[in-house]
């Protein structure tokens, strides 16, 4: 097969290679260069392929960086946006693989920095959702055991019930404490945490 052709894209960076007058595949420009291909070369069936798979690859990578530079994943989420976009499974490996390698893709890291920004929220809260993102159950059991300790989680649920029981203030005590119980239930706190804390402000 000869490249007879090669026509940029709409989309920035990227070409569309004719082969024998007929498209043969798209392709970054990088790609280009990485295979030496130019206008009359000849290509072989097993040059093409390996074309194609590289240039997957490379795209799978940059979503990846993408994705991540929005806010930091786990190693599901990652997977799953891939298998979205319709990679290839050993694309899909490889590039994980690669990130990880990288120092851009680490479990423990992301559930630490998630633990940080969710300490508004209750531990099972917390818990049930890192499990939705594919996270190992001993790494959360012992990150949220470093990063959020019993104490913190007692803060923020007295903050929270603090803050809600102005707007319930006119209410009876018993409805009062049914209501924050409800409310604290529903932000992923545990039943010690919230006796504790209407312990504190209803004393």
């Amino acid at each position: 097969m000869k490249i007879t052709d090669i026509q940029e894209q709409k989309r920035k960076n990227r070409v569309n290679v004719y082969l024998d007058e007929r498209f043969g595949f798209g392709a970054a420009k990088e790609i280009l260069v990485d295979f030496d291909l130019y206008l009359g070369k000849e290509l072989a069936p097993e040059e093409v392929e390996k074309i194609i798979k590289q240039d997957q690859a490379n795209k799978a990578l940059q979503k990846c960086f993408r994705l991540l530079g929005l806010r930091p994943r786990s190693e599901k989420e990652l997977r799953d946006r891939l298998k979205e976009k319709q990679f290839d499974p050993k694309i899909i490996d490889q590039t994980i693989k690669k990130v990880a390698e990288l120092g851009y893709l680490n479990d423990a890291e992301f559930t630490r920095a998630f633990i940080e920004m969710k300490k508004s929220k209750g531990r099972i809260a917390i818990r049930l959702e890192l499990r939705r993102k594919g996270v190992d159950e001993e790494i959360i059991k012992d990150s949220l055991a470093k990063y959020y300790s019993g104490e913190e989680e007692i803060e923020s649920a007295l903050n929270l019930a603090q803050k809600k029981l102005r707007t319930y203030k006119k209410l009876p005590l018993l409805k009062i404490k049914q209501k924050l119980s409800q409310y604290l239930a529903s932000r992923g706190f545990g039943w010690d945490i919230i006796k504790n804390v209407l312990r504190q402000i209803l004393a």
